[in-house]
């Protein structure tokens, strides 16, 4: 069962997902620990299984708290997936993909999303699959310090102590620190998938 599970996952699964997952759960049981002075996770080799296909499912969770903030206007500055926007060269090369898949009609955010299929399909070396995961990790523990930073706030405010304040400030850090790191993934890999179009496009690969 083991094997079925591991051999159906891929890169974003595993980094993007179950890692999100993972750690989430592990901050979760710290809190409540730090806070409540009891564990969530009882883990042993014997329950790896069911802890994997939870931290996944968690991990789906927060990938989905941060689709949903990207969603929301007001919020959307929180998240650096900014499909709207595209420097000069970079249209450029959408201008090509528009007339490479014969779309006219078509607006950026549509031939960029084509670009990323085809080069998917196409990509050898794995560097779009690799940037794209990473982004998706750093993105989910963007989210995720962003809430545990809310969650310390709480505690901060009403229930004092140089401790928690010492973790508040290092959620903030982190948080900040993750969204710098997902924006420069994000920027690698839409910057990798516009030049591997172009190299497929030239070399009729």
């Amino acid at each position: 069962m083991e094997e079925k599970f591991f051999s159906k996952l891929n890169v974003y699964d595993v980094i993007s997902y179950i890692i999100v997952g993972a750690f989430t759960l592990l901050l979760i049981d710290f809190d409540a620990f730090y806070f409540f002075q009891f564990h969530i996770i009882s883990f042993s080799l014997d329950t790896t299984l069911i802890w994997l296909i939870i931290a996944f499912y968690v991990g789906h969770l927060v990938q989905g708290f941060a689709n949903l903030i990207n969603d929301i206007s007001f919020f959307r500055f929180l998240i650096p997936e900014d499909k709207g926007s595209y420097d000069d060269k970079q249209k450029e090369i959408l201008y090509q993909a528009k007339e490479f898949f014969g779309l006219q009609k078509q607006d950026e955010n549509r031939l960029w999303n084509l670009c990323y299929t085809l080069v998917s399909i196409k990509d050898e070396t794995g560097r779009v699959s690799v940037f794209n995961a990473y982004y998706g990790l750093y993105r989910g523990w963007l989210v995720l310090f962003l809430f545990e930073s809310l969650f310390l706030m709480y505690f901060v405010i009403f229930v004092f102590k140089i401790s928690t304040l010492i973790l508040f400030l290092l959620s903030i850090f982190s948080s900040v620190i993750f969204y710098r790191r997902s924006k420069r993934f994000w920027k690698y890999a839409t910057d990798e998938v516009l030049r591997a179009f172009v190299v497929i496009k030239t070399l009729n690969l």
